[in-house]
């Protein structure tokens, strides 16, 4: 069996023998307000050059360098594997995928990172190695499309974020700075259930009241311009920590129960 050159790159330093090297990948969200609720919780995702992955999508991913933090090297994937620039993006460790099989090539640990950001006014420039970079909607995405265990991956993304989402003010990182209430509204529709876009203003509101009774979210005193998402609304602007957390858990599961007010 001829050993790949992952493999051969093993080496003994101080008496340790290199058995595996570790890289990292991101998944990156977006929400794209233009497209159907049902297709707008997207990811990024990239199709590599090299024939071993079958045309199939995967993360951006690097192997770290020596000498280089796992957070740099999430970084660095974006930009060498998308054209994006991170700097000054939230970028969280996701987990350890760490399978003895999950690379043909060799023994590869992945550091995987999650990142959720506005995709308006990014444009994706595929790297070195990479034939194209998309965004590509979250829900219905077949688990065999994606090289590596990468569906495993995105699975655990997608848990984690639903579940920050219901406690957390994560929506506002994927919103311009002010926003109407059909425009957040939208954001919990499209990561947790299209079903909420049915839920009347009026209640969704309410289900906000923690943020205006604490000044967090304001009123801007101005109605949107038109284009934006439902009808022209009232603006508002979010004033505090987008990784503050809720006093309760949203009442998201009882939508019929919040229309019924």
């Amino acid at each position: 069996m001829v050993k790949s050159k992952l493999v051969e790159r093993r080496e003994r330093r101080h008496g340790l023998e290199l058995n595996a090297v570790v890289a990292v990948d991101v998944v990156l969200f977006t929400v794209r307000l233009e497209e159907p609720i049902e297709r707008a919780w997207q990811v990024l995702l990239v199709k590599r050059e090299d024939a071993a992955f079958a045309g199939k999508w995967s993360f951006p991913g690097v192997l770290v360098r020596g000498g280089e933090t796992f957070d740099r090297a999430a970084r660095r994937a974006l930009q060498t594997k998308a054209g994006l620039d991170p700097a000054g993006w939230h970028l969280e460790q996701l987990g350890t995928f760490g399978a003895p099989d999950r690379d043909s090539r060799g023994r590869v640990v992945s550091v995987a990172h999650l990142a959720l950001e506005r995709s308006d006014g990014l444009s994706l420039v595929p790297g070195g190695g990479i034939m194209r970079a998309e965004w590509v909607p979250v829900r219905g995405l077949p688990a065999e499309s994606l090289a590596f265990d990468h569906a495993d991956m995105l699975r655990v993304a997608m848990n984690r974020t639903q579940s920050k989402l219901r406690y957390s003010w994560l929506a506002f990182q994927l919103l311009p700075e002010t926003v109407t209430l059909p425009e957040l509204r939208s954001v919990y529709a499209a990561i947790l259930d299209p079903a909420l876009l049915r839920l009347n203003t009026g209640n969704f509101k309410k289900a906000f009241s923690p943020l205006f009774a604490s000044g967090v979210l304001v009123p801007v005193g101005r109605r949107a311009a038109g284009g934006r998402v439902g009808r022209p609304g009232d603006l508002y602007r979010f004033t505090g920590p987008v990784m503050g957390t809720w006093e309760r858990e949203l009442p998201w599961h009882d939508t019929e129960a919040l229309n019924a007010g």
